[in-house]
């Protein structure tokens, strides 16, 4: 039988179980029944009754304490602790910065946007939140009615400035910035930024515009400006280099982007850039790359271990590096022979023979001198801004607005980008732990939602959390109880 140090012993009493379970001490209720069957007593572990550290002794746990108290609800108070905690703990740069550019309304901006990140709340829903949670506790006393909201996301609005100063604390590096743009629906008719438009789905609506930057280095969006719905991107890149204060941005634009009036544009401003064509655009010879790879002066690098084949070609001041992905070919020919037999009005075997040099290929025309392979890695650097800008839409919920003007607009975007980065900082925290292929950042904060305060007569205690909790705490490092 393992023996146990005195410390915990000497907290044992009659009618208690001492029990060592995880390099913990516990105390749990015991006793005995007879068992007819048996024709002997038997043992019955009962309620738990605390547990016992050789610092502080015997700790009795909250449970323990109503039941021996016998408390009535209006005794008891129950809240969220473990996000609450967290923010404060591990995302504190942004209570400082906050504080810093906007002292009279820091502790309604966390409160709107602790809503946003963990419930996607409505202004009307955020006083409860707050109320429910132990942001209620540390930050006493705050008017969150949806009124008083409206008001302070106006003056919020109103302060475009300081926004823009904030997001100016994350520093970056310029030539690892992206641009992006998207449309946000909004159901608003008395803002002139709404226009009636056509969206990136492709349908007709009255939205207003959002242009994006995104710091590949910090994996962050550090800047954002509405933007009127009918005006597009490279309409805006120019006053917002100038207003973010960015000085050698590159935009990498998507597919649909090339067009002559754009590339003119782009040229015009005097803008880096890196343009995908469609594969049927004039300016690529196919024919270059497939007798390229037969000669001996064959170029390729490797991108996540796959083999990248590529070829350049000077265009004026400009450079078309092509590329040749052997397994994106592979499953591209698969793709469309499979489709031969499924919808043979569109595919054809003569349909084949005529793409078949483009399969597996990428073209980019950029105006900047890189090696082939940092122009590929740049282009596909796109896709972080791509998943930001779904992440803001479909996981916060960011999709649309019923602002009724366009500095509640303002304010209300601030919020969600706050959200936006504090969804980021907990990826990154799943990268550095090599979790982020079993837990998202939405799951992390499911269990830390879990993590409650229990007021008993005046006094807050720690409720019972979770092996599981407890356990990926202990892998991110990241201690809330």
């Amino acid at each position: 039988m393992t023996k146990h140090p005195e410390w915990a012993t000497k907290h044992k009493r009659k009618g208690t179980e001492l029990r060592h379970i995880n390099g913990k001490y516990y105390l749990y209720e015991v006793s005995s029944k007879w068992n007819p069957t048996l024709k002997r007593s038997q043992k019955i572990t009962g309620k738990l009754l605390g547990k016992i550290t050789e610092k502080d002794g015997f700790v009795e746990s909250s449970k323990a304490l109503l039941r021996k108290q016998k408390l009535t609800p209006t005794n008891i108070s129950v809240k969220e602790y473990g996000v609450t905690a967290f923010i404060d703990r591990y995302l504190s740069e942004y209570k400082q910065l906050l504080k810093k550019h906007f002292p009279e309304y820091w502790r309604s901006i966390i409160a709107l946007a602790f809503s946003r990140f963990v419930y996607h709340s409505p202004l009307k829903n955020v006083e409860f939140h707050y109320n429910t949670s132990y942001l209620s506790e540390m930050y006493p006393g705050e008017d969150l009615s949806a009124k008083t909201l409206s008001y302070i996301i106006k003056q919020i609005g109103f302060q475009r400035d300081k926004i823009v100063d904030f997001f100016k604390e994350f520093n970056f590096a310029d030539d690892y910035i992206l641009f992006d743009g998207t449309d946000l629906i909004s159901n608003s008719k008395k803002m002139d930024i709404n226009k009636f438009s056509k969206t990136k789905s492709g349908t007709f609506d009255f939205v207003a515009n959002i242009m994006f930057v995104y710091s590949i280095n910090l994996q962050l969006p550090i800047y954002y400006r509405l933007l009127p719905g009918n005006i597009k991107d490279i309409k805006a890149f120019k006053l917002c280099l100038e207003e973010s204060g960015i000085k050698d941005a590159v935009v990498i634009a998507d597919k649909g982007f090339y067009s002559q009036k754009n590339l003119d544009e782009l040229r015009n401003a005097d803008f880096n850039f890196i343009l995908p064509l469609r594969r049927n655009n004039q300016m690529i010879c196919f024919d270059d790359i497939n007798k390229f790879i037969e000669s001996s002066k064959c170029n390729y690098f490797k991108y996540e271990n796959r083999i990248i084949w590529y070829v350049r070609t000077k265009i004026g001041d400009e450079t078309l590096s092509l590329y040749l992905d052997e397994e994106l070919r592979v499953n591209e020919i698969k793709d469309y022979l499979n489709r031969i037999d499924s919808l043979p009005e569109k595919f054809s075997k003569e349909g084949f023979q005529k793409k078949a040099q483009r399969f597996g290929t990428i073209a980019l025309l950029h105006n900047f001198d890189k090696s082939a392979e940092e122009i590929f890695v740049d282009y596909k650097s796109r896709a972080s801004i791509e998943i930001m800008i779904d992440t803001l839409k479909n996981i916060l919920e960011s999709d649309n607005s019923y602002m009724q003007n366009e500095q509640a607009l303002e304010g209300w975007m601030f919020i969600n980008h706050i959200a936006l980065h504090w969804y980021y900082k907990i990826l990154q925290l799943l990268k550095n732990g090599n979790l982020n292929k079993k837990f998202s950042p939405m799951d992390l904060i499911m269990f830390l939602k879990e993590i409650k305060k229990v007021k008993i007569d005046k006094t807050w205690h720690n409720a019972e959390i979770t092996k599981k909790t407890e356990d990926l705490l202990k892998l991110l490092n990241v201690p809330i109880t």
